[in-house]
């Protein structure tokens, strides 16, 4: 089973057939998440069972940790309580926020120890970039949301070419730390 294609290796490609599988719709995800409560014995109610599949992506693993972690985080459920995020979600947020409020060589290098600890719990570098971008670029303006957009693209690329995530990681987190300088000094 393999969900990058582009990553596998030749040899075994020659010789698979690809099968695409789609993701499941928000309503097989609330049926499933219906599913896991009643199996549990827990009651879930409809709406906060779709919000939860509206809030994975349609995405099922992510969907049944965010039950889990609301089931932990305050049980019974109400309707109008808060989605958790995942941890690793949780510390990129913080990562985030940290480099905004300081750019610094101590911040780079605290940084990449951070970057390092999420590498190590195996959360793959597209992911971290992504995710990082999206928090970076909550509160700025259009035109510097592009430029972020433009170089975390640009980094999740040679990320993939790279054989050390690392420093590709570094680098967008230095980059936008300029971008982010430049535009406050001109501000």
């Amino acid at each position: 089973m393999c969900q990058f294609y582009k990553q596998t290796h030749r040899s075994p490609k020659s010789r698979c057939l690809s099968i695409r599988v789609p993701s499941p719709s928000t309503q097989e995800i609330v049926t499933v998440l219906n599913n896991v409560a009643k199996k549990e014995g827990m009651t879930l109610p409809e709406p906060f069972a779709l919000r939860i599949a509206n809030g994975s992506d349609r995405n099922l693993r992510r969907a049944l940790l965010m039950l889990e972690a609301a089931r932990v985080q305050q049980y019974p459920f109400h309707v109008d309580q808060q989605l958790p995020l995942p941890d690793w979600e949780n510390y990129v947020s913080l990562i985030a926020r940290d480099i905004c409020s300081d750019q610094s060589p101590k911040q780079i290098l605290d940084t990449r120890s951070k970057l390092y600890e999420l590498l190590a719990n195996c959360i793959p570098p597209d992911v971290i970039i992504k995710t990082l971008a999206q928090h970076l670029t909550h509160n700025l303006d259009s035109s510097l949301k592009c430029q972020v957009a433009k170089w975390a693209a640009h980094y999740e690329h040679s990320c993939k070419l790279g054989s050390k995530p690392i420093f590709h990681l570094e680098a967008f987190v230095c980059k936008f730390m300029h971008i982010y300088r430049k535009a406050m000094a001109s501000v």
